[in-house]
């Protein structure tokens, strides 16, 4: 599946302030992980993320739940994100559908495919072994 935008509007902000859109990461490996504070797989997680957004892929957090932006801000204070989150004000338009359980992520290939939602708890490696696996498939 391509992306392609049909909302209003496919530009959201990251809490940064700065203002993106999933054509911005096109050449790039992109993650976008839906989450809440009370999901626990979601917060196990949170570590393994940063470790694959030291790793090079792009990763954007998305919460799951209508927090403000300052209540985002101290929990990725308080559970020590170190990728970028997507800000809940103004209301952020993206080219997926929310999922229907959590821990939830989407990837997208340099190309713009999406793959997804991966339920469940993932990991480094078996997000690196899913990028792999595409990867591998591409070449033939």
């Amino acid at each position: 599946m391509i992306i392609l935008g049909c909302q209003q509007s496919s530009e959201f902000k990251l809490l940064s302030g700065e203002s993106k859109s999933i054509k911005d990461y096109h050449g790039q490996w992109l993650l976008i992980n839906f989450w809440a504070e009370w999901c626990p797989p979601c917060i196990k997680e949170i570590p393994e993320l940063n470790a694959l957004s030291q790793d090079g892929l792009q990763v954007l957090a998305v919460s799951y739940d209508k927090l403000s932006n300052h209540q985002l801000e101290q929990l990725i204070e308080k559970y020590k994100i170190n990728y970028p989150v997507i800000a809940t004000s103004p209301m952020p338009y993206l080219p997926i559908e929310r999922p229907s359980g959590l821990p939830a992520n989407y990837l997208f290939t340099p190309e713009g495919e999406m793959i997804g939602p991966l339920l469940g708890k993932q990991d480094r490696q078996s997000i690196k072994e899913l990028i792999e696996k595409i990867e591998s498939s591409q070449l033939k």
